[in-house]
């Protein structure tokens, strides 16, 4: 799929389309995974245990996979990885041990990491600066979707059948993804990868993409992002709007559709946003208006107010995710792509390991407000730091004007 080959017929049926597949299975799992590991009668701390095995999955394989995906393609290890998801998840529905779910879990994060690692190293790959935000845009559109609808298909899936069908749903989703990559993705002939027989090969390649400024940033930028999203989204709010703001259910469920709306209106907008004002401005532009959310929220006192932060905060987190890997893959252009997406995607995952665990450090020892005043300053202080040492990788505006001149 060289840049002069590339069609919108290709690039709906090869990129878009089999992330939304992917991503509504995830979607139709995510209601049930806690109600269906509490079948196995653990503790409270050993379901969270199993739910989080599966970021921890990512986690350790992301760096890995994107050395295999640059010695063995992108196109191979998007394919084993998606068959690793439809496998897994028919192996969950059919666990009688915990301890099986539990594996099944971890084996299916390392899928994740070798789809979405692969893929993303794959648009590094065929993207040229002048699109990278704008397809990247519409990339997380289609997982946007995938992932807003899937938790009412899910409840369909669970009132229809029963707590393990939503696995075979999400397995037949894996192979109509799968059968969608073989037919459509082509490896790039162009692709820049870097093999040694040195051991010390990835090491020394690993030290040159770190000590690069604006890729460290951009690290910064989805770390920072990824700890916002697991620990004040999906931790923090619920429990914010449910003990403080005695919410029911149905009004949290509201509240938290909204951040997902005001995301799927404006990330593509925002995609142009990114190639034309620059990755830097947006980046800067994201944390300012998330860090301002983040503090209103602790404001908030009934569902209107929590409702309208809920909106600044989907306006904050709308380019949240492809302007800093817009930037990530402007600087390791020259670099092994998937090693440089499996670094970028390290520092986002571990953000979202560790986010719900700090700020619910934070909320046992100084209650739920104190999290929202965290995360204000922290953000705040990251935005800083990309300010002070971040450089504009891309912007279609400036290029002009230096044109012009």
């Amino acid at each position: 799929m060289e840049l002069n080959r590339r069609s919108r017929t290709s690039d709906i049926l090869s990129i878009y389309v089999p992330a939304f597949f992917i991503f509504l299975g995830m979607g139709i799992i995510s209601p049930i995974l806690a109600i269906y590991a509490s079948t196995f009668n653990v503790s409270y701390t050993l379901i969270s245990l199993a739910i989080s095995m599966y970021a921890f999955g990512r986690l350790i394989a992301d760096i890995p996979v994107g050395l295999l995906a640059d010695r063995f393609g992108r196109k191979s290890i998007m394919i084993l990885g998606t068959i690793l998801l439809a496998v897994v998840s028919f192996l969950n529905a059919t666990a009688v041990h915990y301890w099986e779910f539990v594996l099944y879990r971890l084996i299916g994060g390392v899928g994740s990491a070798m789809w979405i690692t692969s893929r993303q190293a794959l648009l590094a790959d065929i993207l040229k600066p002048s699109e990278r935000g704008r397809v990247l845009s519409y990339f997380s559109s289609f997982i946007l979707i995938g992932s807003a609808a899937g938790p009412t298909v899910g409840g369909f899936v669970v009132a229809f059948w029963d707590i393990r069908a939503p696995f075979y749903f999400y397995s037949l989703l894996g192979i109509v993804s799968l059968l969608l990559t073989i037919k459509w993705i082509e490896e790039p002939k162009n692709v820049r990868t870097r093999h040694s027989d040195d051991p010390q090969f990835s090491i020394q390649t690993i030290k040159r993409i770190l000590s690069n400024r604006n890729f460290m940033m951009a690290c910064l930028a989805t770390f920072t992002m990824f700890f916002l999203t697991a620990g004040i989204r999906d931790t923090i709010i619920p429990l914010y709007a449910e003990i403080v703001l005695h919410l029911d259910e149905v009004a949290i469920g509201t509240v938290m559709s909204f951040v997902t709306i005001m995301n799927l209106v404006l990330t593509i907008p925002i995609g142009y946003m990114i190639d034309y004002y620059g990755r830097k401005s947006v980046i800067l532009k994201s944390l300012y208006v998330t860090s301002l959310a983040s503090f209103i929220f602790s404001l908030t006192y009934d569902y209107i107010t929590i409702s309208l932060a809920a909106i600044l905060l989907g306006i904050g987190t709308s380019g949240s995710q492809q302007a800093p890997q817009a930037m990530a893959t402007d600087v390791t252009i020259d670099e092994p792509h998937g090693l440089a997406m499996g670094l970028y995607r390290v520092f986002g995952d571990i953000g979202f390991v560790i986010g719900p665990i700090a700020l619910g450090f934070i909320a046992d020892f100084h209650g739920l407000k104190a999290p929202f005043y965290f995360m204000t300053a922290f953000i705040f202080m990251n935005a800083a730091l990309i300010l002070l040492f971040a450089k504009e990788t891309y912007a279609a505006r400036r290029k002009k004007s230096y044109e012009k001149s």
